[in-house]
């Protein structure tokens, strides 16, 4: 060897292993870190109910025949915040439920209702996430069977609820059964109370108005709610109703739930319905599951006024 060649050294200078580590340390603390964060997530559950009660999978249903989902879920040790339900035929898919929600450790128990339309094959997806962000999704293949399934429907001709300021007529209403309660003989009908309605001034023009006792700011109208020991939900159409996509003389017409079904579009809809005004036909779909249409036959302006309706509701 050349006396002014110096050794060749194959093992790593400990001044070289340092500079590694060093650069490797805050790598594999983050590659640490980020296994424990996720560990640390608490895991979505979610099961869709099954028996005799509820749609099961592949199962072939005539064009408006009823489709029943059930739901159990749990955010795994945190609440459930979120549930959505779309409806996917090819191409086209539809949101059926897209809304927030809070279930802790009791979990989330629900069913919903829907109608089987014209598509061969429709693919449904129910999604829940719970607070961590963490999903979980379901899937249900539905098939269009033979004929059709259109069902009765209950006509209530006319019923009348006053606004907030109005002591003649009752303010809560039973849907189903076309029944207005007052505060005297409300007591045991809180479950069955569907809509009430109000009038107030929204974007500088009059609004008389329907909501419903699961709608939050319906609390500002009639306090008394935040008391009850059960408040539904129904979702109104507001597109169909603003843009009267269905007509007085379709509403005439109707002598079974075709229409009801098929005129209730699930993209555009609230527990409030603002702007209606009398001629206005308003899809709704309440909290039982059932497809409706209000025809309003009059209604004023002025908190101390009242609303007429004519109501179609499926049996």
């Amino acid at each position: 060897m050349n006396r002014y060649t110096l050794p060749i050294n194959k093992q790593p200078s400990g001044l070289l292993l340092s500079g590694w580590l060093f650069a490797f340390l805050p790598l594999l603390g983050i590659l640490i870190f980020s296994c424990t964060k996720e560990e640390s997530k608490h895991q979505t559950t979610l099961f869709l109910k099954t028996g005799t009660l509820y749609t099961h999978p592949e199962a072939y249903i005539p064009v408006g025949g009823k489709i029943q989902i059930g739901v159990l879920a749990s955010g795994g040790g945190v609440p459930l915040t979120y549930i959505r339900i779309v409806r996917i035929s090819g191409n086209d898919t539809v949101v059926q439920v897209d809304r927030g929600i809070y279930a802790g450790t009791a979990g989330f128990d629900a069913d919903y209702s829907f109608s089987k339309d014209t598509s061969a094959k429709e693919v449904w997806e129910v999604l829940v996430m719970n607070s961590d962000r963490v999903k979980s999704t379901q899937t249900l293949i539905i098939n269009r069977g033979d004929g059709v399934l259109y069902g009765d429907i209950t006509h209530i001709s006319s019923v009348q609820i006053g606004f907030q300021d109005n002591t003649t007529y009752a303010h809560f209403l039973d849907l189903d059964q076309g029944i207005a309660y007052s505060a005297p003989n409300l007591a045991g009908h809180e479950a069955e109370i569907d809509i009430l309605g109000y009038y107030y001034v929204t974007s500088g023009l009059p609004s008389p108005s329907l909501t419903c006792p699961g709608y939050t700011a319906a609390n500002g109208f009639y306090p008394e709610l935040s008391g009850w020991p059960v408040k539904n939900t129904t979702l109104f159409d507001y597109k169909s109703t603003d843009n009267n996509l269905i007509t007085i003389e379709q509403f005439d017409a109707a002598v079974n739930d075709s229409l009801l079904v098929t005129a209730y579009k699930p993209d555009k809809v609230s527990g409030n319905c603002k702007y209606c005004y009398t001629g206005k036909v308003i899809p709704f779909k309440t909290q039982e599951g059932k497809y409706g249409l209000i025809k309003v036959l009059m209604a004023d302006q002025l908190n101390g006024g009242s609303m007429e309706m004519e109501i179609k509701i499926q049996k």
